[in-house]
C-alpha cells in the first residue's frame, strides 16, 4: 500500500449525509484508491450488513460499483484507523471477527446521533 496523504486521515469517524464513489471517499480520506478498495474487500467479505447495504444487480448478485452509502463509509474509515493502528491486514480481520459489535448500522446510528446532538447544542 502507498503511504496515507494525511497520517491522521482517519483519526475521526467520517459522517457523509449523501452516497459516496469510492474514488471520492479515498480522496477525503487521503489514501489512494486501490488502498480503499483493500478496506471494502476486508468489510465486503466480514461484516454481513456492509455487504448488504449495496444495492442488487438484476441477477441477484451485489452492485459493487455503486456509491457507497453513509454506513459504508463509516465502516471503511473505520477500517482504516484500524489498519493505521494494527499495520496489518490480518490483525484487522481477526478483530472484526472478535468485535462485530463495533461495526452494526446500530453503532453508526448511535454515534451519528451523537454528533447531530453535539452540532445542535
Amino acid at each position: 500500500m502507498k503511504p496515507r496523504r494525511c497520517k491522521s486521515s482517519t483519526d475521526y469517524d467520517i459522517f457523509l449525509d449523501f452516497p459516496c464513489t469510492k474514488s471520492h471517499l479515498a480522496e477525503l480520506l487521503g489514501v489512494a484508491r486501490s488502498t480503499l478498495v483493500i478496506w471494502e474487500n476486508i468489510a465486503f467479505w466480514r461484516i454481513d450488513s456492509f455487504r448488504t447495504a449495496y444495492p442488487k444487480t438484476h441477477d441477484g448478485s451485489f452492485d459493487r460499483e455503486s456509491p457507497l452509502s453513509p454506513y459504508q463509509c463509516w465502516i471503511l474509515g473505520r477500517i482504516g484507523r484500524l489498519m493505521s493502528q494494527l499495520r496489518r491486514s490480518e490483525r484487522v480481520k481477526g478483530y472484526i471477527l472478535k468485535n462485530p459489535q463495533d461495526f452494526t448500522r446500530y453503532q453508526f446510528n448511535k454515534a451519528q446521533n451523537q454528533v447531530t446532538q453535539k452540532l445542535g447544542a
